[in-house]
């Protein structure tokens, strides 16, 4: 593996670098991504279904109905689990791909293995840890009387904590995907002043992909085209989605060989 100095950690050239793989490995893409695709759609649109349902209840105010908002909520955390599960397998392969080459995955990625439920369980482990932050950062702003900014603020807490623990702990998790344990501690220490740069990236990355579903909505909508055709609307998005966790993964794959040039 090559090392990568500290000054190739760009955030433009990694998002950049990020978007030109894609291109380069669209078939091995196409492949891989063809059976993942097809729970996510459908579990977007679930997922969709459920949350609307939701909101138009919340709506009613004091009528609304309890029982179908915790139904919603109930189920919603499942299908965000299943979310997780058919994420976590996509990605591990996709590492794999990217860093060991077409031989590391064979086929359709089906070759399921430990690898990938511990990658997934890992990953289930950094949301729960955030939670846990946003939920302890709510009880303290409502016991010292902050609780009208306790959403706004536990929500930058949620997004800042999970793109903190993502990166910190990026070479831990990538060496699940590719059999290269590193003990969360090492990973922690080894990420040390990088966060910024790969968070930048990754807010660079977005970027397309925001334009990209930003043009894909006005076009269905101001067209009515997402009332004809509603699947196709879900489709597309579930595309640009799939993309996306490709490019990002493609992002921290670029950073890692810094973060293992000390041991490899």
């Amino acid at each position: 593996m090559n090392t990568a100095r500290s000054e190739d950690l760009q955030p433009f050239g990694l998002a950049v670098t990020a978007y030109r793989q894609i291109w380069l490995a669209r078939d091995e893409l196409l492949r891989l991504g063809i059976i993942p695709f097809i729970p996510l759609y459908l579990l977007f649109r679930l997922l969709e279904t459920v949350q609307t349902a939701m909101f138009v209840e919340m709506e009613k105010g004091k009528a609304a109905d309890m029982t179908v908002i915790m139904d919603g909520s109930v189920r919603s955390l499942l299908i965000g689990l299943g979310l997780m599960v058919v994420i976590g397998v996509f990605n591990v392969n996709w590492i794999r791909q990217m860093t060991l080459g077409r031989e590391a995955v064979p086929g359709l990625g089906l070759q399921l293995s430990g690898r990938h439920l511990h990658f997934v369980i890992v990953m289930l482990a950094i949301v729960a840890a955030v939670f846990v932050i946003v939920f302890v950062a709510i009880l303290v702003l409502t016991l010292v009387g902050l609780g009208a900014l306790a959403m706004p603020i536990s929500m930058l807490i949620l997004i800042i904590g999970y793109l903190m623990l993502l990166v910190r702990l990026s070479p831990s998790w990538i060496g699940i995907a590719i059999d290269a344990p590193m003990p969360f501690g090492t990973a922690w220490k080894r990420t040390l002043g990088q966060t910024s740069r790969i968070v930048i990236g990754l807010m660079l990355s977005a970027l397309p992909a925001f334009v990209a579903q930003s043009l894909l909505g006005a076009i269905f909508f101001n067209t009515g085209l997402a009332e004809a055709a509603p699947l196709a609307l879900s489709a597309l998005s579930s595309f640009i989605s799939l993309v996306y966790m490709a490019v990002q993964i493609n992002l921290f794959v670029l950073a890692y060989p810094r973060f293992v040039s000390e041991t490899v």
